[in-house]
C-alpha cells in the first residue's frame, strides 16, 4: 500500500453491537468519498463477512491481551483495504488454509460453482458456517485474498486476512 490512510482501526473483543457500530462508521466515512454504490456495497459485504467470521470463529486466549481481534479499514489511490485478525486454534489451520488456497485459485465462475457445491452438500459447522463467508468475500471483491498464520504458542496462531476492493475505474 502506497500512501494509505487508515479510516477505521479496532483492536479488542467483538460483539454484534460493535460490528454494527463499525459498519455504521464505515458507511458514514465512505459517504464522504465519491465512490459509486457498487464499491460501497462491496466494502460493506466484505466487512460484514469478515467481522462475522472473527466473531464466530475466534478462539480467545485467556489472559492474553496481545492477541485480541483486530480490524483495519484503509484507503489509497486505487484500493480500499480491509484487514481482520483473530486468534485461532492451530488445529483449524489446515482446513482454513486449504479453503483460502482453493478460493484464490478460482475465477468468478469457479467461485459460483464452489458456493453451490457447498450449499448442496450441506456441510455446516456447529458454529453455523460452511466456509461460505470466504467464498462470498472473494466473489464480491473480485480479488485474491491475502492471509497469514503467525504462531502464538503451542496451541494457537494469529490469523490475518487481507482484503482489497478496487475503487477506481480503468
Amino acid at each position: 500500500m502506497k500512501n494509505s490512510e487508515v479510516l477505521i482501526s479496532h483492536n479488542g473483543p467483538l460483539s454484534y453491537e460493535e460490528i454494527g457500530f463499525l459498519l455504521n462508521k464505515m458507511t458514514a466515512i465512505l459517504e464522504g468519498y465519491n465512490f459509486g454504490i457498487t464499491v460501497k456495497k462491496k466494502v460493506y459485504a466484505a466487512m460484514v463477512e469478515s467481522l462475522e467470521n472473527v466473531y464466530k470463529h475466534q478462539d480467545p486466549i485467556p489472559e492474553d491481551a496481545g492477541h485480541f481481534p483486530k480490524f483495519t479499514l484503509s484507503l489509497d489511490d486505487k484500493y480500499i483495504y480491509l484487514s481482520v485478525s483473530n486468534p485461532l486454534l492451530k488445529t483449524k489451520i489446515p482446513m482454513l488454509e486449504d479453503r483460502l488456497a482453493r478460493v484464490n485459485q478460482l475465477d468468478k465462475n469457479g467461485l459460483k460453482e464452489f458456493y453451490k457445491q457447498i450449499i448442496l452438500n450441506g456441510n455446516v459447522s456447529q458454529k453455523g458456517g460452511a466456509g461460505l463467508g470466504i467464498i462470498n468475500i472473494a466473489k464480491v471483491t473480485e480479488n485474491k485474498l491475502n492471509f497469514t498464520f503467525t504462531e502464538i504458542d503451542g496451541q494457537h496462531a494469529y490469523f490475518t486476512l487481507g482484503i482489497k476492493v478496487a475503487h477506481y475505474t480503468e
